[in-house]
C-alpha cells in the first residue's frame, strides 16, 4: 500500500503545472489498453462524458512517453484489476494532441 501511495504521488507530480482541469468524480474503469503503433494508452470509464466540448467522452487518452505516463499505466492497471474507482482530473482547455477526438487528464487518484 505504501508503494502504491508513493507511485500515486509520483504520477501526480509528473502531471503538475498543466492547464485547467475538472474532476470526473470517482469512476469505475470498464476497459483499458495501449496501442502498439505509438505511445498512446486509454482508459474507458463508466458515467457521464468528461472533457472539453470538442472531445468530450468516456475514453480518456494519455501518452506513455509523457512524464509519469508509465506510472499512470501501472496505477490504472492495478486499480482496474482490484476493482477500485479512480478520479481523473481532466484537461478542460485541450483535447489529447495525438488523437484530438479524445480528452486527456493531468492526474488521477483512488478511492
Amino acid at each position: 500500500m505504501k508503494k502504491l501511495m508513493m507511485l500515486s504521488m509520483a504520477a501526480v507530480l509528473g502531471f503538475a503545472g498543466e492547464a485547467a482541469a475538472s474532476s470526473t468524480g470517482l469512476r469505475k474503469i470498464t476497459n483499458m489498453g495501449c496501442a502498439v503503433s505509438d505511445n498512446t494508452c486509454w482508459v474507458e470509464v463508466a458515467g457521464a462524458a468528461a472533457g472539453p466540448a470538442g472531445c468530450s467522452g468516456n475514453s480518456l487518452r494519455w501518452s506513455m512517453a509523457s512524464t509519469g505516463g508509465k506510472n499512470i499505466l501501472s496505477l490504472l492497471t492495478g486499480a482496474f484489476l482490484a476493482g477500485k474507482e479512480v478520479r481523473f482530473e481532466v484537461v478542460d482547455t485541450a483535447c489529447y494532441a495525438e488523437s484530438p477526438a479524445y480528452p486527456t487528464f493531468h492526474y488521477i487518484n483512488f478511492n
